[in-house]
């Protein structure tokens, strides 16, 4: 019985993993797409963003609707990314297993 509760539990930390992965690639392809969905007349590479796109992210006045939906998907990305590495973690060291 231990061996089918242990297969388990590594089958359920393998998933959290591999969900992990997808939502970090995720998070990066839907960062992309909505910081190339910024307003008209919004440089890339100026002061609004402080010379990093990136930063686009960070402010959504300088999005389009596009890029607002495109943003809110990243973070939820994230969030999932968050999720899914830190509750194996979590169980690891509650359990005594996390050396």
């Amino acid at each position: 019985m231990t061996k089918v509760l242990a297969a388990i539990a590594l089958f359920g930390f393998v998933a959290a993993w591999c969900t992990a992965v997808v939502a970090w690639f995720s998070a990066i392809v839907f960062a992309v797409k909505a910081v190339r969905r910024t307003q008209a007349g919004v440089r890339l590479w100026g002061r609004e963003t402080l010379w990093n796109p990136a930063n686009a992210l960070l402010n959504p006045q300088l999005l389009t609707a596009e890029g607002l939906a495109y943003r809110r998907k990243c973070f939820i990305a994230i969030g999932v990314f968050v999720a899914c590495i830190g509750v194996p973690l979590l169980v690891a060291a509650i359990t005594g297993n996390l050396k």
